[in-house]
């Protein structure tokens, strides 16, 4: 988040920490020695392709001590500068560090929640609805007081980027929290693939969304999501992460005295860091005999260790399109995962909401089936509909493609696929991604697209904030100007019709007896009329640019 005139935004982790005894702390740690035969079909297929030698030469001799890079970033232990504290009760526990934020969480021991998985609540058995809007509610007012310094929230609008695909009760929620909690002026929807386009000034475009932990495919066409061409996978780039930390180590890449841990944010960052700056697709000779500087926290002790460049660094990154190492990891951790299927996720009856009507695709109508329906799709082979079924990454951009039906805006699109979020930062993915897209459209004989351009950074802007870029230009729109849902619209905070109160002044005769008997009876006509269109849902659902 940030303020709309600022360049770029301020980050901060979704994560939140409370003070708790040790023992309650540890989570369940996923076991990654289940995708080693995988990784071992894919390297040898790496090898077979000439992008990773038999024998590499980092494998010889004693490696230079050369540190390529310094990627500690743990605040608390390297002269952390002190955080403007919120002036409301969550700086009392901050305070008394009852509750936590970002790097803080690292430091001692603490339950740490993330309220938003795979781009959903994240509700479990133990974590309700409630509990998410509290702990979002406490993380945002903590990124207005301490990172962007916002006095008086009041004087502000917000503009909220949603995902592609959501579930309506949570957005709903989401607006009241920030409308009635936070108490913002107003606010506006938008959806986070239009968005993409908006800030990288492309008509029309596929937008690949390479996040965190979750992969979002779209094809936008002035403004609009076309319909049927949404993918969406439950991986993102912390399957990679989880896949790197697992070569490291059995590669002995990794100091010994330093035993890395799945279920460790801290070290899982340390792995994200590592890939961005090391990860690349295909072999290169320069960087052989490199060892990177990481750091990470062991008995509320830092601790700077060191990795040597390794064959897994090309292995991780090529998982995007040899994808069996991440479903190897869900199997083991779909009790985690969102549940599109299950009651987590089941279709609330509201008869104003016709969203799967107008949508148009049949998987956006899966999203609230069954089990069956889940287990269904999976047998038949249907593995793209199936969220909790990781496919290469080429396959699901070539079919989100091939469902338009128009052969020039499919030539467009094949022309202008834009990538997004952190994910996208791999060395040489563009490459990779437009030589095996033409391949696949061949095999698909879409015989019109010729050429594919994939695009990245556009006018300096990073992919994971081009989503950011284009809500920042919204305000700037004269349309916007008309379409801000205001705090007293949506909390139903409204005045009588003040045109026919004029009207009756205006022609007010001087017979005062005659004016108090007309507004008596527009007082009794204004509180029995049905407004209800004119605040909370139903007027949110006039207001929004996509359909709901």
């Amino acid at each position: 988040m940030n303020k709309a005139s600022e360049m770029l935004p301020k980050k901060f982790r979704n994560l939140i920490g409370y003070k708790v005894q040790s023992q309650q702390k540890q989570s369940q740690s996923t076991d990654l020695t289940v995708i080693d035969e995988s990784l071992l079909i894919l390297e040898q297929k790496l090898i077979q392709k000439c992008a990773l030698k038999a024998q590499p030469k980092s494998m010889r001799g004693k490696p230079r001590a050369k540190i390529e890079v310094d990627l500690r970033n743990i605040r608390g232990f390297l002269g952390k500068k002190e955080q403007k504290q919120p002036e409301c009760i969550l700086a009392q526990m901050m305070e008394d560090k009852s509750v936590v934020f970002e790097d803080d969480i690292f430091t001692g021991d603490y339950l740490v929640r993330q309220p938003i998985k795979h781009g959903f609540f994240n509700l479990t058995d133990g974590y309700n609805m409630q509990d998410v809007i509290e702990d979002l509610y406490k993380l945002t007012l903590y990124g207005l007081s301490c990172k962007l310094e916002v006095k008086n929230v009041s004087d502000y609008y917000c503009i909220l980027v949603i995902p592609d695909i959501f579930q309506r009760v949570q957005v709903k929620m989401l607006v009241d929290m920030i409308i009635r909690q936070l108490g913002f002026k107003g606010i506006y929807l938008h959806l986070e693939s239009v968005l993409s386009s908006f800030g990288a000034n492309l008509q029309q475009c596929c937008v690949v969304d390479i996040g965190y932990e979750k992969i979002n495919i779209t094809c936008v066409d002035d403004g609009v999501i076309l319909p049927g061409t949404y993918v969406r996978k439950n991986f993102g780039s912390k399957d990679i992460d989880l896949v790197l930390m697992r070569q490291v180590t059995k590669r002995n890449a990794c100091d010994q005295a330093v035993q890395l841990q799945s279920n460790n944010y801290g070290d899982l960052l340390q792995m994200e860091k590592l890939k961005e700056k090391a990860c690349q697709l295909t072999q290169k000779e320069d960087k052989l005999n490199y060892n990177y500087e990481l750091h990470c926290l062991r008995n509320q002790k830092e601790k700077r260790f060191f990795v040597q460049h390794n064959d897994g660094l090309y292995i991780s990154a090529n998982t995007l399109f040899e994808s069996e190492p991440f479903n190897e990891i869900r199997k083991q951790d779909m009790h985690e995962c969102f549940d599109f299927t299950g009651r987590l996720f089941e279709m609330q009856y509201d008869p104003e909401d016709n969203f799967e009507e107008l949508s148009g695709g049949i998987q956006l109508c899966w999203y609230w089936g069954s089990k069956e329906k889940e287990q269904q799709y999976f047998i038949e082979g249907n593995q793209m509909l199936n969220p909790n079924y990781m496919i290469p990454l080429d396959h699901m951009i070539a079919y989100s493609i091939a469902q338009v039906q128009d052969p020039e805006i499919r030539q467009k699109l094949a022309n202008n696929i834009l990538f997004t979020g952190g994910g996208a930062h791999l060395i040489d993915l563009v490459d990779e991604v437009e030589a095996l897209l033409i391949e696949k459209f061949q095999v698909m004989e879409l015989n019109e697209i010729e050429r594919v351009e994939v695009k990245t950074i556009i006018r300096d802007v990073r992919p994971i904030n081009m989503a950011w870029v284009g809500a920042t230009v919204l305000p700037k729109t004269e349309s916007v100007s008309e379409l801000w849902i205001t705090g007293s619209r949506w909390l139903g905070n409204l005045e009588p019709q003040k045109d026919e109160l004029e009207d009756m002044i205006n022609q007010f005769d001087g017979d005062v007896q005659q004016l108090e008997k007309k507004l008596i009876a527009f007082a009794k006509k204004d509180k029995e009329k049905d407004r209800s269109c004119e605040y909370g849902l139903k007027h949110l659902k006039e207001k929004i640019p996509f359909i709901w």
